[in-house]
């Protein structure tokens, strides 16, 4: 996938936002990814290679939520916050709080944006992470492969609004 290409992503503004451990992460998930690719190997899940860059993905979007002043540097040094509920549109209405940010953002950056954001967390790290019987998560290397571009996508389009809002 073009969007994988190392050579691209770490020129890339978005890539450059990210704080250097991130960086790391996302390389490191991106030669995972190119490696595998290489030696047509058949693992029986590729879920290792989307749950690196989905750890940087988190760590942008704290960062991007304390630069858009959506949280605090408290909120954003502490291990209380926790996106998969802040960028979640089916909070019920009771227990949307301070920390409820959905509407926020797709009100600043539009609701195309908030749902991709959310969509990308719920695709790539809730479901890539977790196991249940009847539904293991089990994904190949075409789907890992989707899974990294749909992370690359969520950062730089929320990385494109960062920068018009500055303007």
């Amino acid at each position: 996938m073009n969007s994988l290409q190392t050579e691209k992503v770490v020129t890339a503004g978005w890539f450059l936002y990210l704080e250097p451990l991130q960086q790391e992460l996302v390389k490191h998930a991106l030669e995972l990814y190119h490696r595998e690719l290489a030696l047509q190997s058949d693992l029986p899940d590729y879920s290792f290679l989307v749950f690196t860059m989905s750890k940087a993905y988190e760590g942008f979007l704290k960062k991007y939520l304390l630069d858009l002043k959506f949280i605090s540097a408290k909120v954003y040094e502490g291990r209380k916050f926790r996106i998969g509920r802040a960028l979640n549109p089916d909070v019920h209405t009771n227990h949307r709080d301070e920390y409820w940010l959905y509407d926020d953002l797709a009100q600043v950056c539009g609701p195309e944006l908030a749902r991709q954001l959310w969509e990308t967390w719920l695709q790539c790290r809730n479901r890539v992470f977790h196991y249940f019987p009847s539904d293991p998560n089990i994904i190949d290397l075409e789907t890992a492969a989707k899974f990294l571009a749909m992370l690359v996508s969520a950062m730089e389009k929320a990385f494109v609004c960062k920068i018009s809002l500055k303007k």
